[in-house]
């Protein structure tokens, strides 16, 4: 019985080492046909990571880190005992599988970049990881809208090419920091009116920021018994990436009917507040700094109200009568 069993395991091992020898000896790809193996290979990241990053435009780049996780389907004693590695597998040291990672669609408005690749995993049946970071440094001109990066992972065949190729995929969302900012104009900030005469001040807004942006216009102070008015008290403007990123209103002043008789000179005080667009609440980081503005409106230099003219009529009026009475006594004599 002894001697059966020993000359069956004599067998085993005769017939593995002969397999082992035939295999060694056939190249490489068609010692693959024999004995082929699948591989896993797993990329992931966390969200939360992505959550609390802050992607600011010319900011400072945010690092994220991405997992990388890979085993082979191949029998774990092939993995662990070297002889059965040589026998089946035709190699005795096992190296680390390489993981290339792409970005397969950077933005041209960011720099981003993944290290190390390759990333090195160890290989095992069962998962061994390692961590690459992608580092994302968004330029100024970044827009404010989230964007959906494509990433793939990919290793060449392991183990004598007993085990394939494999790929992975990972799409990572983040968005660019909102900038609210705007430039306010108009040609002629001063203007030279009448009593009760309608002034309008054309404003152009220039949305200088990523965004679409609601621009919310107050008037803060003006003289008394003055009437001021905007044509309207928002606006939406596109970013410079979307369009034509200027829009218009105005302002208009009407002085009351006793301005203009004493050299009067006053002034209007606007603001204009940024704001991504759609509106998101009080959240400050989508809201901007009101940008003051001024208007001011010049008398023409002279004007008749009220009881001014009364004086003037009366002064009129007593110059002609004493014309009236030099002239009868130049003519009585």
């Amino acid at each position: 019985m002894k001697t059966h069993l020993r000359k069956t395991r004599a067998s085993l091992m005769i017939g593995l080492i002969l397999v082992g020898t035939i295999l060694s000896i056939v190249p490489s790809s068609s010692a693959a046909k024999f004995l082929t193996y699948d591989a896993v290979l797993v990329v992931t990241y966390d969200p939360e990571a992505v959550n609390q990053a802050i992607f600011k435009p010319d900011g400072p780049a945010v690092n994220i880190p991405i997992i990388i996780k890979y085993k082979v389907d191949v029998p774990p004693t092939f993995i662990t005992e070297p002889a059965l590695r040589f026998i089946f597998l035709q190699t005795i040291i096992i190296t680390s599988a390489a993981v290339k990672m792409t970005i397969l669609n950077p933005p041209t408005w960011a720099a981003v970049s993944i290290n190390p690749s390759p990333a090195y995993v160890n290989i095992d049946s069962q998962f061994n990881q390692t961590t690459a970071v992608l580092t994302i440094a968004a330029h100024d001109d970044a827009p404010a809208e989230g964007f959906v990066l494509n990433i793939k992972a990919e290793t060449d065949p392991v183990l004598n090419n007993h085990v394939a190729a494999k790929e992975a995929f990972v799409d990572i969302t983040f968005q660019p920091g909102y900038i609210p900012l705007i430039d306010v104009y108009t040609e002629s900030p001063t203007r030279i009116v009448g009593p009760q005469e309608t002034v309008i001040f054309p404003i152009k807004i220039t949305n200088l920021g990523n965004k679409r942006t609601l621009v919310t216009a107050r008037i803060l102070s003006y003289p008394e018994d003055w009437s001021v008015q905007m044509s309207q008290t928002q606006i939406t403007i596109p970013s410079a990436a979307d369009g034509n990123n200027i829009g218009y209103l105005s302002c208009s002043v009407i002085p009351p009917f006793g301005f203009g008789w004493h050299n009067d000179l006053e002034t209007i005080n606007l603001d204009f507040t940024p704001q991504f667009s759609p509106p998101q609440g009080n959240n400050t980081d989508y809201i901007g700094t009101p940008v003051a503005f001024q208007i001011t409106v010049r008398n023409r230099g002279f004007s008749t109200p009220g009881f001014e003219t009364g004086g003037m009529l009366l002064s009129i009026g007593i110059a002609f009568a004493l014309i009236g009475l030099l002239y009868k006594r130049k003519h009585s004599q």
